[in-house]
């Protein structure tokens, strides 16, 4: 058995001391004996989350959980350094996270883009309805795999689409992450939304 998982950093693990062995992920797949594909990446978007869908072979896996993220978030392809670039805006600054193996930092073109999308263009009514497209996008890739979405609310935004487990309230770690006992009971109502669907 193998199992996908795909999220932001609360699917990462951070802020635990060893993620590999305490996340979610982990405790649910030692559960049912599973191998873990967690591609989970900190400050991912949910535009991420449907590309990986999209762009990975699902067939060798007998189940897809996937996390949503911060609605406020979306990447970008860069011609300049060839890949990915996710942005986010974050409580009264713009953060600007770039992937770990990304050399060089975003051009001036590049920022005043990211600054004009969040000064012109991006609201909450855009974040809301991007994620009940991202969602339904997820529910259609999905139809004919066994799957879960959760929510996990983080820094005031909790997921508006109609997801089949919302974590809204936990225990958490001194930079707001889901605490080591906060992933044991993500993992149990995983476990258990699972048994009860076989």
């Amino acid at each position: 058995m193998k199992i996908y998982f795909d999220g932001c950093s609360s699917t990462w693990g951070s802020e635990l001391k060893n993620p590999n062995n305490s996340r979610f992920s982990k405790l649910v797949c030692d559960h049912f004996g599973a191998d873990e594909y967690n591609i989970a990446r900190r400050g991912c978007s949910d535009k991420r989350l449907v590309r990986n869908l999209l762009e990975t072979d699902l067939s060798p896996y007998d189940c897809v959980i996937v996390q949503f993220t911060c609605k406020n978030r979306t990447e970008c392809w860069s011609e300049k350094m060839n890949t990915w670039v996710t942005f986010r805006n974050q409580i009264q600054r713009s953060i600007f996270n770039f992937r770990p193996k990304q050399r060089e930092p975003m051009s001036k073109e590049e920022k005043e883009f990211v600054l004009y999308y969040w000064k012109h263009f991006y609201s909450d009514k855009l974040g809301i309805m991007n994620e009940l497209i991202y969602y339904n996008a997820i529910r259609n890739i999905l139809k004919d795999k066994k799957h879960l979405i959760i929510g996990i609310a983080g820094w005031g935004q909790t997921v508006q689409a109609p997801v089949d487990i919302n974590f809204t309230e936990y225990t958490t770690a001194s930079r707001g992450h889901p605490d080591e006992n906060a992933h044991k009971v993500f993992a149990e109502k995983i476990i258990k939304s699972l048994e009860s669907d076989t």
